[in-house]
């Protein structure tokens, strides 16, 4: 019935791996997709559309304090490639996104101003997401990482929230061209005028906590530690934003800068970086496209419809257009690939050498038992038996050897995953991570009765082979 914070603080911090950006077209990709293009839509679970745009929000209280993108009390502490952002758009599919969180309390975005909570598994969120809210003073916060970067011991008591705690949570959305203001034809930023920004922030749009998510035991795209908002959210800010005087004037001026009034000197600044640093965007042209698809083969067709489309692309000598993408998930599959691979070349050298020996004892074994019934050899001659007849006899027996051997290492074999799957259901939250499949079961059957037969195929030809009175002599 709380949720609880976990220290976040005094641990280390993880640091990512920046990956290698290209340049896409992806407003023609969008269109693309749009249209169903290939029909992917038959295909995915989602399509998640980004933007350059941080959300500005502030605490709903007389200290102004920004939440969102977040302050870094020691920058030094964090790497330069964690999120800045708390606030992140949520999954657009509601029955996947349904699928992928347990509702704690309250209930899911319904209005564009309205946002979740996510904790994890376990209902805890970072202790330092406590602070980026505005639960605790960020000054503690700043004694707490100056005393670490100096080396001393500092431990962190849990802290527990109601859900109605939680839930009264209320912040204040302002747009990014709000902080600036029109000045003998220049627009001066005014984020260091108090008075102004509390104006500001006071007629900003209200945004409210509306339910505490925790994420269940099957996400598989699930965050946590953030607050959760609506792509109609992103919608709104964009178009409040493009509806400013300042982004009117910029977008109709592309060669002057706003704000000093002269051309752009590209040394110092861009066109494009004004519009990134007064949240311009088109919702025609994002900057990020994300693709969820719904299982493995539909992640191999979606590949396939973006490698189609780079194609025609290509054969219209349009190689600009061309999609350079990310398969996230298959990249993290490739090295697990490679790994279970190497196990596998391993584990089938080992049954390799385990089935020739055991094909020599069954060959041993089948030979004894030639030499030891010798006798009844040449009597089954005597009476008419032909040399074919005593190949069938010994054949018979390693088919009937070969085909108990395989259903017994089957039954051995469904015996043993019943222990393994309880284990790993209780240690990793896995079920039926060993499983043997009927069809497989038939195959390796068979596979026993092929390689016994085999095995025993010599010594069969060397009993009809004997001389049938030399045979009857024998003791």
């Amino acid at each position: 019935g709380k949720i609880c914070s976990k220290d976040d603080i005094t641990n280390d911090f993880g640091l990512s791996l920046a990956s290698s950006t290209v340049s896409n077209n992806l407003k023609e990709f969008k269109k693309y997709l749009d249209d169903n293009g290939g029909n992917i839509n038959k295909y995915t679970t989602d399509i998640q559309y980004g933007y350059n745009l941080d959300l500005q929000i502030y605490t709903n209280d007389e200290n102004y304090n920004r939440v969102n993108p977040k302050e870094e009390v020691n920058s030094s502490m964090t790497s330069n490639f964690m999120s800045n952002n708390i606030f992140e758009e949520l999954i657009g599919n509601k029955s996947l996104l349904n699928s992928q969180y347990d509702i704690l309390a309250g209930r899911m975005p319904e209005k564009y101003n309205e946002v979740v909570l996510i904790a994890d598994e376990n209902s805890n969120i970072p202790e330092t997401l406590l602070y980026d809210l505005g639960l605790k003073d960020k000054k503690e916060l700043a004694e707490i990482t100056k005393k670490i970067s100096d080396r001393e011991n500092v431990k962190i008591d849990t802290t527990n929230y109601s859900y109605d705690d939680l839930l009264n949570l209320t912040y204040k959305l302002i747009l990014n061209t709000d902080y600036y203001e029109k000045e003998n034809n220049r627009w001066v930023n005014k984020m260091t005028d108090n008075e102004y920004m509390h104006n500001i922030i006071d007629n900003g749009l209200d945004i409210k906590v509306v339910g505490i998510l925790k994420v269940n035991e099957e996400a598989t795209t699930a965050k946590s530690g953030i607050i959760g908002y609506t792509h109609e959210l992103t919608e709104y800010v964009v178009n409040k934003i493009n509806e400013t005087d300042i982004a009117k004037e910029q977008l109709n001026n592309q060669d002057i800068n706003v704000f000093t009034g002269n051309e752009f000197d590209d040394l110092n600044n861009t066109y494009e970086e004004n519009l990134n640093l007064l949240g311009i965007n088109d919702l025609e042209n994002p900057s990020t496209i994300n693709i969820y698809p719904k299982d493995f083969e539909a992640k191999e067709k979606i590949e396939d419809i973006i490698n189609d489309y780079n194609e025609d692309k290509l054969d219209n000598n349009e190689e600009n257009l061309a999609i350079s993408y990310t398969d996230i998930v298959g990249t993290m599959m490739s090295s697990v690939t490679t790994i279970i691979n190497n196990i596998t070349y391993i584990l089938i050298g080992f049954v390799a050498v385990s089935l020739v020996v055991s094909s020599i004892m069954i060959a041993i074994i089948t030979y004894i038992s030639v030499l030891e019934r010798t006798k009844e050899i040449g009597i089954l001659r005597a009476i008419g038996a032909s040399k074919k007849d005593i190949s069938r006899v010994f054949n018979a027996e390693t088919i009937i050897e070969g085909f108990i051997s395989g259903v017994f290492g089957i039954l051995v074999t469904l015996l043993i995953c019943i222990p393994i799957n309880i284990i790993t259901k209780d240690m990793l939250e896995v079920s039926g991570i060993a499983s043997l499949p009927v069809t497989g079961a038939i195959f390796l059957i068979i596979l026993s009765v092929v390689l016994t037969v085999i095995a025993g195929f010599i010594p069969a030809k060397l009993a009809n082979k004997k001389d049938p009175v030399e045979a009857l002599r024998s003791e």
